[in-house]
């Protein structure tokens, strides 16, 4: 395998540039191959931002890039870059974070890490990424591609059943998938314009699945949940969360939430940085409440600098900030013994509705918190 630094040239970070992987089509008996090339985001490049788990980092696989050698990469990754290169008839670019940056280089990291907003905001579109098929995902997979977007239909005081008890639960098994806790996701779902959710070879329109979010809520609102098995699971899982969150930010009259706030709600994502708890939500905090990414500070430091940018919030903020950033109280000299601990009581679910609310304002197509 080629080391790392004699795979990335130098990106010129002051004009804005990424690395796109050119995905090139399968050939039979060859690796997945492609190249790099490095673009200026402000040039709107047509390409498609992935959204993954980086998964196992035991079990790693080959890939050939051109004019520079051969990288591994992590078999979720590699898994989806084999079927995309055996569905393809033309090259294809892509950003892949843990392909386009050098994750060797801080510098570079700090700086890409910086631009993700605009990364997934410019991309002609994202695909979700979601895994390899299992025993139901396929059900679960034509259900929302072929029946997301159906009108639920009355009947009598309520409504005809929706799915079957198989499609409720392979449904119920795909909104469970370790991608939806994933801390990152978060963002890049978020500020994606176009998004196609990939499963196997499988795949259907984020459109569908908000379509069948929405349906859900009506089936809570009217209270009729008990007569569709696994629909109260589904609406409260991670991945029906992430719907919610991605129509009321983009709603236009939405405003910024604070870094509180987030972190109150995505606290327990998960991610292998933790630091990356704070980082991984910036980009969609209010301004004066949030900081720019540096991968050079240890988990203390960036708890002070969080603290700094907050200096209003108290103790309780500041008892969660330690928290989620996994440093004791003596690490960063708490004065309080009364706070809550988050890891033992969290905060009432509807006190936290009642916050986002507050914060956020009334346009959010509804919650389960």
């Amino acid at each position: 395998m080629t080391l790392p630094d004699e795979v990335y040239l130098d990106l010129d970070l002051l004009r804005q540039e990424i690395r796109l992987f050119e995905l090139f089509p399968e050939t039979e008996g060859r690796s997945v191959q492609g190249v790099f090339h490095h673009v200026r985001l402000s040039d709107y490049p047509s390409y498609t931002a992935l959204s993954y788990t980086w998964g196992d980092p035991t079990d790693p696989r080959k890939i050939t890039v051109h004019g520079a050698g051969t990288l591994e990469v992590r078999k979720n990754l590699w898994e989806f870059l084999r079927r995309q290169s055996s569905m393809i008839s033309q090259p294809k670019l892509f950003w892949v974070d843990a392909l386009c940056i050098n994750q060797s280089n801080v510098h570079e990291r700090n700086h890409q890490v910086n631009l993700m907003r605009d990364i997934y905001d410019e991309a002609r579109e994202v695909y979700i990424w979601l895994g390899t098929e299992s025993t139901n995902s396929n059900i679960a997979m034509d259900y929302v591609k072929t029946k997301g977007t159906r009108k639920i239909r009355s009947r009598g005081a309520g409504f005809h059943a929706i799915w079957t008890r198989e499609e409720g639960r392979a449904l119920r098994d795909l909104c469970e998938r370790p991608y939806w806790r994933r801390m990152w996701v978060i963002q890049e779902i978020v500020h994606a314009r176009r998004i196609m959710v990939w499963c196997g070879e499988k795949s259907f329109t984020w459109g569908a699945f908000e379509s069948l979010y929405l349906t859900l809520k009506i089936l809570e609102d009217t209270h009729w949940f008990p007569h569709h098995e696994f629909s109260i699971e589904i609406l409260q899982s991670s991945a029906a969360v992430t719907a919610w969150q991605r129509a009321h930010w983009r709603h236009p009259e939405t405003p910024a939430p604070s870094l509180r706030t987030l972190l109150e709600v995505f606290r327990h994502w998960q991610c292998a940085d933790i630091r990356d708890k704070i980082f991984a939500l910036v980009s969609m905090a209010s301004s004066g409440t949030t900081i720019v990414p540096d991968y050079s500070l240890p988990s203390r430091d960036l708890y002070f600098a969080v603290r700094e940018r907050n200096p209003d919030e108290g103790p309780e903020f500041e008892n969660m900030l330690s928290q989620v950033l996994g440093l004791s109280d003596q690490d960063v000299e708490l004065s309080g013994r009364d706070l809550i601990d988050y890891k033992i009581h969290p905060p009432d679910k509807f006190l936290l509705r009642k916050r986002i609310n507050d914060d956020w304002g009334n346009n959010c197509v509804g919650s389960e918190y």
